[in-house]
């Protein structure tokens, strides 16, 4: 049997993808930010869509603004029911066993790669989990949020589009052409594309960055990157 080229299987990819209708509901797991609080309810930021959750019983008032938090449940339309709460509070507890010292990031090697990327001043840094999450301001005036590791490289990187120019389906998907997208994302400077599925606001595809790291991108409806995270390296044989 020959295999199935790259453009064609693509292809069939996009058709299942925009005529099959979408299901009411689905199991989710998502990480993201807590945005707001509304009594029991909380709305959770994953970076390209904010969702509801409503947590089980008072299980997600130990949750504050600015809190990352994994939720797992059954989604329906934007509205997660959630089955499990978790956040950096539920880390096991390391007893009397000492603490890792913590070694303060090098500010002026990440804003110079915040520099050289475009993504502007940065305005807040946080640690996370052994990473660091900065927020800083690009020069269109849109926050943008990147992940660095402890050693000072860039593992991720999200533009924060505000309000409706958040990315979307719209009119452009009736005319949207593969390789339109492939010579959008070869201008912004990534080669070896390959397209991995379609989700509600945006594409998933994945190539390779100036910097030669496999990477995920997540493209919106236009062509636009606005989402960049590494792969891990594969292990060595």
């Amino acid at each position: 049997m020959q295999p199935t080229p790259l453009k064609a299987l693509a292809a069939a990819i996009c058709t299942l993808a925009l005529s099959a209708p979408l299901a009411a509901q689905e199991e989710v797991r998502i990480n993201g930010e807590v945005v707001e609080r509304f009594n029991d309810l909380l709305v959770v930021d994953e970076g390209d869509r904010r969702l509801l959750v409503r947590p089980q019983g008072n299980s997600g008032e130990r949750f504050q603004v600015g809190d990352d938090i994994m939720v797992e449940g059954r989604l329906e339309g934007d509205t997660v029911t959630a089955s499990s709460l978790r956040g950096s509070a539920d880390e096991p507890d390391n007893g009397d066993q000492p603490q890792a010292r913590v070694v303060a990031p090098d500010v002026e090697a990440l804003q110079r790669q915040l520099d050289e990327q475009g993504f502007g001043e940065m305005i807040e840094l946080k640690r996370h989990e052994d990473v660091y999450r900065i927020t800083s301001i690009n020069g269109e005036g849109v926050d943008v949020h990147s992940v660095f590791s402890p050693d000072g490289e860039l593992l991720e990187w999200h533009i924060k589009r505000p309000g409706h120019d958040r990315p979307h389906r719209d009119e452009s998907l009736s005319t949207l052409e593969q390789n339109d997208v492939e010579n959008a994302l070869s201008e912004q400077g990534y080669r070896n594309t390959a397209l991995v599925d379609f989700k509600g606001r945006h594409m998933e595809w994945m190539a390779q960055n100036d910097a030669e790291e496999q990477v995920i991108l997540h493209v919106d409806y236009r062509g636009d990157v606005y989402r960049e995270k590494r792969l891990p390296a594969w292990p060595a044989e």
